[in-house]
């Protein structure tokens, strides 16, 4: 019956919170200015991109690189790739970028900064404090549905609801914690799991 009425607090604020966390990265993240001439593709508003994300333009060249297997060009405030590629594409390299080196893999602030440990790159949180070595795109797409029901885990607490529950944002689900507290860095386990969203319990130690 308490997950019932969860889930009905879920459905009446999920989207007010899921939807704001990611419109507010969308509004400061330029649409990729995309054309075509021959067979190159430029992205004419490369510099305005990596500029609201504030990456180095070379590391961000590299992964695109690595990621279309075919040479790119800086050209500010544009970047030229060495074929045609479609505008969806485009898209889904930008957000892979931002999941491996700009969002928080607690969190999910994009207010970090990336820091060179001995030999270890580290994603360092400046909202949460969280930091963690940079994962590659395999571990991004092994962890899309890592969120398992019954499986705990250590989050930090991002924000209240309405209720007063505490609500995070972690490896792509919204989580709802009743009794957490914002800014609080919790161990919960996964009660249960609705189209993107869960309900965790906190874990007594």
């Amino acid at each position: 019956m308490a997950d019932d009425t969860y889930f009905k607090l879920l459905d009446r604020a999920k989207n007010t919170f899921s939807t704001s966390i990611k419109s507010e990265r969308r509004l400061k993240i330029p649409e990729p200015d995309v054309i075509h001439e021959g067979k190159v593709t430029i992205i004419r508003n490369f510099t305005s991109i990596i500029e609201m994300l504030n990456r180095d333009p070379k590391g961000f060249i590299k992964f695109f690189t690595r990621e279309l297997g075919i040479g790119i060009t800086y050209d500010p405030p544009r970047i030229v790739i060495n074929k045609k590629v479609d505008q969806e594409t485009i898209r889904k390299k930008l957000e892979q970028y931002i999941q491996i080196y700009v969002e928080c893999y607690e969190c999910g602030s994009p207010d970090t900064e990336i820091k060179r440990v001995g030999r270890v790159d580290i994603l360092e949180c400046k909202a949460c404090g969280a930091q963690h070595a940079l994962k590659m795109t395999k571990d991004i797409n092994q962890n899309e549905s890592a969120v398992e029901e019954g499986k705990t885990y250590t989050v930090t607490v991002s924000d209240t609801g309405p209720s007063g529950e505490g609500r995070a944002n972690f490896r792509g689900f919204s989580l709802i914690i009743p009794g957490a507290k914002k800014g609080e860095t919790v161990k919960v386990i996964i009660k249960k799991i609705r189209k993107g969203t869960a309900i965790a319990d906190i874990v007594k130690d």
